[in-house]
């Protein structure tokens, strides 16, 4: 059974994040950039100001993630450990495409069988069921951060909250801006959130646009 109680974190800004392309699988080794360096000590320091019981932090495999989940892991005095499941979506054909396109062209990735996916990628849809499984592998008794991507974000939360994907992919309220948080609490088999795509903590600093990656 997952945890009561779950911090998500989408990464620090990158390079990639400032020009706006679709990165998928071949950004993986993208690093912050120095405004991202910034924005990690951000977060690090605000979730050390809540003294969470029995924290632990977990980051996507990416390189951007585990930079990001570092200062928060040294600030709460545990080590970053690596979870699988909780990477970027693959936007297939779409790598090297703007940003822009997923709203003028958004109509273009819906599937005939109704999901959300991009051609030669993955699902929104899927995306969220293996970062949900991701979660469900975690231990009780532990408090996770777990530092991921804006479109995975997404697509686990309307799996986490019971909502149509598509539904959630079109409210600004689930875009995670670089280094924002959510929070959620779970009773019984339901999550609810305390708090959604919050950066209050980066003090008003420059972020670029929520999209994915």
């Amino acid at each position: 059974m997952p945890p009561a109680r779950l911090f998500l974190v989408r990464h620090a800004r990158t390079a990639a994040n400032v020009s706006c392309i679709l990165r998928g699988p071949t950004g993986a080794d993208d690093p912050l950039d120095p405004l991202g360096e910034t924005q990690a000590r951000l977060v690090a320091a605000h979730l050390a100001a809540l003294h969470l019981p029995t924290p632990r932090v977990y980051a996507s495999p990416y390189r951007r993630a585990r930079q990001t989940a570092q200062p928060i892991a040294d600030a709460l005095g545990v080590p970053v450990t690596v979870l699988e499941g909780v990477h970027e979506i693959d936007p297939g054909e779409w790598v090297g495409r703007p940003y822009a396109d997923l709203r003028t062209h958004a109509h273009t990735l819906r599937r005939e069988d109704g999901t959300l996916g991009f051609p030669g990628g993955e699902s929104l849809e899927e995306v969220g069921e293996r970062f949900r499984r991701a979660l469900n592998r975690l231990p009780p008794g532990e408090t996770p951060i777990v530092v991921s991507h804006g479109g995975a974000l997404t697509a686990v939360l309307a799996s986490l909250l019971g909502l149509p994907i598509a539904d959630a992919w079109a409210q600004p309220r689930f875009a995670h801006p670089n280094a924002a948080l959510t929070e959620l609490e779970r009773g019984g088999e339901d999550w609810h959130p305390v708090r959604l795509a919050d950066a209050a903590h980066l003090n008003g600093m420059e972020k670029t646009l929520p999209e994915i990656n």
